[in-house]
């Protein structure tokens, strides 16, 4: 009786192994799900803006244009890094050092306004400086025109070498020396103020129209200073063709003229 029942349960024990042998031929192979992958903490990163237009680089390398105003994002590692950024005309750049410390957004500002402005008004003061330079060389060459069509007189009583005119301005003693000494009339260089005796050496009382009152008819326009002292402390001496007579004024003041003078021997 006992073997009759074991025989029972093992035929049944067999009956189904082999039904679940013939399922999972039917049905295949039961999978087990995969474990999720674990996610990497993210890396540092940069997001660049940029106030104007303007092209960027990092680490010397092109990372192409950002449009003013907006953004652009790199990822990087950490240590240290270059960011580059020059505006789209090429004419305004701006470099900043970082050194990234932690994996985590770097915000990089990059402001090329106050660039582009300090470089415009250097190149405003400086275009104001070449317009002065060019409008004192153009004035000097008017009035050197002036002097050259002007020319000289020499006095045969002297030997003397006189302008035929005076430099057309009032200066102080000072300028006029300056310019009898930067003077190029006649191929010399060598002018100078005149003594108030040569100036008194030349004044002659004339009654025609011109009223020069002078030798060789030059042309005054006003008092004349000369190279010597006036009568009172720090004042030069002065020559008035109109009155023939001498006149003492500060030598800083811009109220007599230059009439220039050499020797005829050099």
């Amino acid at each position: 009786m006992r073997r009759s029942k074991f025989a029972g349960w093992a035929l049944a024990a067999a009956l189904t192994v082999a039904a679940l042998t013939a399922c999972a031929q039917e049905e295949g192979p039961i999978l087990l799900p995969k474990p999720k992958p674990v996610a990497k903490p993210a890396g540092p990163t940069l997001l660049v803006t940029c106030d104007l237009a303007c092209n960027w680089k990092l680490d010397g390398k092109e990372r192409g244009p950002i449009v003013a105003g907006d953004s652009a994002t790199a990822s990087v590692s950490l240590g240290q890094h270059v960011v580059v950024a020059v505006t789209t005309d090429g004419l305004d750049k701006m470099e900043k050092k970082l050194d990234i410390v932690a994996a985590k957004p770097t915000l990089v500002r990059i402001d090329l306004t106050p660039v582009r402005d300090a470089r415009l008004k250097t190149e405003q003061e400086a275009k104001a400086e070449q317009d002065a330079r060019d409008k004192a060389q153009q004035e000097a060459q008017v009035r050197a025109a002036q002097v050259e069509a002007a020319g000289t007189w020499t006095d045969p009583a002297t030997g003397l070498i006189w302008m035929k005119k005076d430099n057309g301005i009032d200066v102080d003693w000072h300028q006029a020396t300056d310019y009898c000494q930067n003077l190029r009339l006649a191929g010399y260089s060598n002018w100078r103020l005149p003594t108030i005796d040569e100036l008194a050496g030349i004044y002659e009382k004339t009654q025609d129209d011109d009223h020069w009152n002078n030798k060789g008819r030059i042309k005054t326009s006003g008092f004349i200073w000369s190279r010597n002292q006036g009568e009172y402390s720090g004042s030069m001496a002065s020559f008035s063709f109109g009155l023939g007579k001498q006149y003492s004024w500060y030598s800083s003041t811009a109220g007599t003229r230059a009439l220039c003078v050499r020797h005829s021997g050099g």
